[in-house]
């Protein structure tokens, strides 16, 4: 099935008021004195959100850049949402860009040769300065063009580990009071375990874990994620404490590039290190996994790969050092051995109506597990030619 050309549709959207916050951005501040690290949430150290906004007067239109890859098959590969933006212009110029740029690395290649065009987009992150994000999306529209082809969800054309996973949701507060409601709210929703932010220092965050599992018991899975606030000694005295109250692990504690603190950490305590998130989100994952991997300076690898096939590649390296990830995919997840518990970010998601699936699968959360929901039927696919007369421009 080869792409033998690449189209884009500037798509008229609803109109919408322009709104900016300081809270969607970002939450971040300086820290306290009195707790290592320079910037934090403001959430885990009780603090309200940042309150700079801009806010429009009027609705004004907003626009949309779907992506095409179009094959000499049945079936093309696309993503609906490529970029949004008030300016048709800058669309267009987006699009543009990306036919002068990248159309030559994916025209007259075929579209199941998902490594090939993955390696490509790869270096091309080096030498044409990409980022990461276009690898992502690129090689997400072709998995998803397998899943419609073969009529199977993703996790199943990987080779389908197992068809539930147990599911953890974040918790948070203002206070240690109301981080002890948040966890008992969502053991109330079913999910099985809690996972905080907190940044309150050594002391506050032992009083803290104390509390949780006093409250929850010793059933409920509790994870701590404090964000590269601890210096090593730090967290060597908050990991001792949580030993003892049967946490799960600790992510990301150090900073990533700390590699040699991170290789005596793990060393130190018996408590589960996970890291890798940051360092792996800026392009490097899955490479850089392995250093960290042979030094030991890592128990636990945060599933940062690029796109599914990336994200497949790091999964594998791990699990022959014997390590587990965690925090990929959903299809992935339950796709691989070695990721051994869902973070459900998004909250609760119920099944569907049985009429609204397809091969594709939908996620679900819920009753303590992650799903994916699917039926043995063809995902309905877009009317091109409706798409291009609805279209402002067809690029």
């Amino acid at each position: 099935m080869l792409i033998k050309d690449i189209k884009f549709y500037i798509i008229e959207s609803e109109p919408e008021i322009r709104y900016e916050s300081g809270a969607h951005r970002s939450s971040m501040e300086l820290v306290p004195p009195g707790i290592s690290g320079l910037f934090t949430h403001s959430q885990g150290i009780g603090q309200p959100a940042p309150s700079i906004e801009f806010k429009g007067e009027a609705p004004e239109p907003k626009y949309t850049l779907l992506l095409r890859l179009v094959t000499d098959g049945d079936l093309d590969a696309y993503d609906t949402a490529y970029a949004t933006g008030f300016h048709a212009d800058e669309l267009e110029w987006e699009a543009k860009a990306f036919l002068a740029r990248y159309a030559h690395m994916l025209t007259g290649v075929d579209a199941f040769d998902r490594e090939y065009i993955w390696q490509r987009f790869w270096y091309a992150q080096r030498f044409m300065y990409t980022g990461r994000g276009l690898l992502d999306k690129i090689d997400r529209m072709l998995w998803d063009l397998a899943s419609r082809h073969a009529q199977l969800p993703i996790y199943k054309l990987i080779g389908g580990y197992r068809e539930r996973i147990p599911a953890y949701t974040n918790i948070g507060g203002e206070t240690i009071d109301k981080l002890v409601e948040s966890a008992l709210i969502a053991r109330e929703r079913g999910f099985q375990g809690g996972k905080d932010h907190s940044y309150r220092g050594v002391r506050g965050n032992i009083e803290m874990a104390t509390e949780l599992r006093a409250t929850l018991g010793d059933d409920f899975l509790l994870f701590h994620d404090p964000v590269e606030s601890y210096t090593y000694e730090e967290a060597v005295k908050v990991g001792r404490a949580m030993e003892r109250l049967n946490y799960v692990w600790m992510e990301e504690p150090l900073q990533d590039y700390d590699i040699l603190g991170l290789q005596k950490l793990c060393a130190t305590l018996d408590l589960p290190i996970l890291t890798l998130e940051w360092i792996g989100a800026i392009g490097g994952q899955p490479f850089n996994t392995a250093p960290y991997l042979a030094l030991q300076a890592a128990d636990i690898v945060r599933q940062r790969g690029i796109g599914i096939t990336g994200q497949i590649k790091q999964a594998q390296l791990a699990e022959s050092f014997g390590v587990q990830v965690h925090g990929g995919d959903h299809q992935v997840i339950l796709g691989i051995h070695n990721d051994p518990v869902f973070e459900a970010y998004m909250g609760l998601q119920p099944h569907p109506d049985e009429d609204e699936l397809d091969c594709r699968g939908v996620l679900v959360v819920e009753d303590g597990y992650m799903s994916i929901a699917w039926r043995d039927r063809p995902a309905p696919e877009p009317d091109w030619d409706e798409t291009a007369r609805r279209a402002l421009k067809v690029v």
